[in-house]
């Protein structure tokens, strides 16, 4: 009886009251408060080297990035310096062990291989199927630079959280009790439930950045314009000269400039985005949503160091999501990139490619169905009483 009541307080309470007592964010609008802080702070007044964020533009994040070379070569950066997460396995399991998993992946060059048409980058079925088995024992979520419609269009799991355009248009399950979730009667497009949006006014100014962007980009070959809702991706892969690359730049660059107040530009794996000058980023997003699984409801979650979260991404937005683990204390974060060349990073873990990112996702259900970690048991959890 006890545990169907605390699973019915659970579903009645609205996930956006979750934060309402903690410490509101610097870089955030008033209000915008339900951000999870495992450092016990404010996610952010002062990052590691002493960067102050607190005192930093309330437009931007503030963020450590290594930009020199620190490895000798590719056999001593994925050994020294972010170890294999598939050669070195049973060193991840001995730090997992014992703890809940909650689960962040990138789509593009993650769970899904880089391709030139980026309308063609499907994920395999081998794929999907190891990603709904981690959803049905760990909370999961994708975060991606496409808008959250084109994301779930791929992925097609309705009990994921899903954080789309770089973590500016958040959604969550429709039946979700603590963290854990199901996909009613395991029906495909279930409704999803939205959560967050710190730059509502985004889309209208896309569509204008949309509109320019395809306009001045039309006499460079091979370059194209993705319409991500919240942001803008300018696409340069299928150019054949580092002249028409430069080109792309210039078109991007001069549409910021026409309205810096509102507008900055990142960039990707030959990709310029146009972003609205927000203070968020995909490592904001992924302590949010960390915020609304709710887990400090349960007493398990109390001990520090007993969630483990983990992070897949290959590109340079998803070092934002490693900065904000590297911060987590008690080694509570872990962020894992895929790549086959040595490059800086933040992450703690690496794998080549796709195929090892479901070799290991494949791994780490296995713990959880061994005992090895703690699960959710989703699938399982207790629903509130009708």
């Amino acid at each position: 009886r006890g545990a169907r009541e605390n699973a019915r307080r659970r579903a009645a309470r609205p996930r956006a009251s979750l934060g309402a007592s903690r410490p509101a964010h610097p870089s955030l609008p008033l209000g915008e408060t339900d951000i999870f802080c495992p450092t016990g702070r404010a996610s952010g007044a002062e990052g590691r080297g002493g960067m102050s964020t607190a005192s930093a533009s309330a437009t931007e994040v503030g963020r450590v990035r290594p930009t020199e070379k620190y490895w000798k070569d590719y056999e001593d950066w994925k050994t020294t310096h972010h170890p294999s997460a598939v050669e070195r396995f049973e060193s991840f399991k001995t730090m997992a062990s014992g703890k809940l998993l909650t689960v962040f992946l990138d789509y593009d060059g993650t769970i899904s291989e880089i391709v030139n048409k980026p309308e063609r980058a499907f994920m395999t079925s081998e794929m999907r199927a190891a990603v709904r088995r981690v959803a049905s024992l760990y909370p999961t979520a994708i975060i991606s630079g496409r808008s959250r419609e084109k994301v779930y269009d791929f992925v097609q799991l309705p009990e994921l959280y899903y954080a789309g355009s770089h973590g500016l248009d958040i959604v969550a399950p429709a039946n979700v009790i603590n963290g854990a979730s199901e996909a009613p009667n395991g029906e495909s497009g279930a409704p999803q439930r939205e959560l967050h949006q710190p730059a509502p006014w985004a889309p209208a100014v896309m569509d204008d950045v949309f509109r320019r962007a395809t306009a001045a980009i039309a006499s460079i070959p091979g370059a194209t314009v993705d319409h991500n809702k919240f942001c803008v991706s300018v696409h340069y892969r299928n150019c054949e000269n580092r002249e028409d690359w430069t080109r792309v730049k210039g078109v991007v660059d001069a549409i910021v400039a026409s309205d810096p107040k509102r507008l900055k530009h990142a960039e990707g794996r030959k990709v310029f985005e146009v972003k609205p000058r927000v203070a968020w980023d995909k490592g904001k997003a992924l302590s949010y949503l960390l915020g609304q699984l709710g887990l400090e409801d349960d007493p398990a979650n109390a001990k520090p160091g007993s969630v483990l979260s983990l992070y897949f991404g290959d590109d340079h937005t998803d070092e934002d999501a490693f900065d904000e683990l590297k911060q987590f204390p008690n080694g509570a974060g872990c962020g894992v990139i895929v790549s086959s060349v040595p490059k800086p990073s933040c992450a703690s873990f690496s794998v080549k490619n796709p195929s090892e990112v479901l070799t290991f996702l494949n791994s780490i259900a296995d713990l959880a169905e061994q005992g090895v970690t703690r699960s959710l048991n989703t699938a399982a959890t207790i629903k509130a009483e009708t």
